[in-house]
């Protein structure tokens, strides 16, 4: 995966991040999803496991990744 999201939205706590990938003979992209959140000791963490109520988020920033992907140039 590249170093850098091509796009990334971020809802509360819950944010989406597209990824460029390349070789010689393609291109393609992964989606990835984390959730922030601080431990016990206050320090911001993030994990790719969710909640029931993180769903509604997941499904808008879902579509939101999805929107992009379908309108992004490759130029």
């Amino acid at each position: 995966m590249s170093t850098k999201p091509v796009f990334s939205r971020r809802l509360g706590r819950i944010e989406v991040a597209v990824w460029r990938n390349e070789t010689p003979d393609s291109i393609w992209h992964n989606v990835t999803f984390q959730r922030s959140y601080r431990d016990e000791a206050g320090a911001l963490q993030s994990t790719q496991n969710f909640r029931a109520d993180d769903m509604a988020s997941i499904t808008f920033l879902s579509s939101k990744a999805f929107d992009f992907l379908c309108s992004y140039d490759e130029a």
